[in-house]
């Protein structure tokens, strides 16, 4: 009898080790889902105007797609969004990418989504519009801080996050899409192309220091 019920403690025991691992294991794989190279999670927002944005309806439609987690009333998301706006006047000529300004400020009404829309249109911002009011894509995405900034990869695989974007990360940031894009300075050549070195898909990891 006492050897029955140390087998079935023992039993009992590893049934719940094994439970734990495979709780650690997914929560693992979850959580560690949104990096570098993974697929960027698919999410539905209505856009400042109304319509619905379906990210996965952008998949292979750019090369660089730009999600700006924002809020209007962060200084630094206004002058983040000024300063990548003024970037791509002056530096990009060929329309290879679309940045799409998601607001995560909560509860939303009526008044303030038409505040939120005069202000960047006063601001002459042209991208793209999502109200994000109840913060489902902000933490789907793990968002900690404004401006959060993340490049998609035409298959909308994830290629680098800017969290904060302090003026380093901000320099590092343009450095990365000028090289991404290929970008060229208007009016100056493009410099020729390097040979195929081997990379996947086209695209490389920055040159050092970057």
């Amino acid at each position: 009898m006492i050897f029955w019920l140390r087998n079935k403690k023992n039993n009992l025991l590893t049934i719940l080790l094994i439970i734990a691992f495979l709780v650690s294991f997914y929560s693992s794989a979850f959580s560690s889902s949104f990096k570098k190279g993974f697929p960027a999670p698919n999410f539905i927002l209505k856009t400042i105007d109304g319509e619905t944005f379906n990210l996965e309806d952008y998949k292979e439609k750019q090369k660089l797609l730009i999600l700006y987690f924002c809020n209007n009333e962060s200084e630094d998301s206004i002058c983040g969004i000024e300063e990548l706006t003024e970037y791509f006047e002056q530096h990009i000529i060929e329309e290879k990418y679309q940045v799409i300004m998601i607001n995560s400020r909560k509860d939303l009404k009526e008044e303030d989504i038409a505040q939120i829309k005069e202000f960047w249109t006063s601001k002459k911002i042209p991208f793209i519009i999502l109200l994000d009011s109840q913060e489902e894509v902000s933490n789907l995405y793990k968002i900690e801080v404004l401006p959060t900034t993340i490049f998609l990869a035409n298959n909308l695989v994830v290629k680098r996050v800017y969290p904060g974007l302090i003026s380093k990360q901000q320099n590092l940031m343009f450095q990365y899409i000028s090289y991404f894009l290929g970008a060229e300075e208007k009016g100056v050549p493009k410099k020729d192309k390097k040979e195929d070195d081997g990379c996947d898909d086209g695209t490389c990891d920055p040159p050092p220091g970057h």
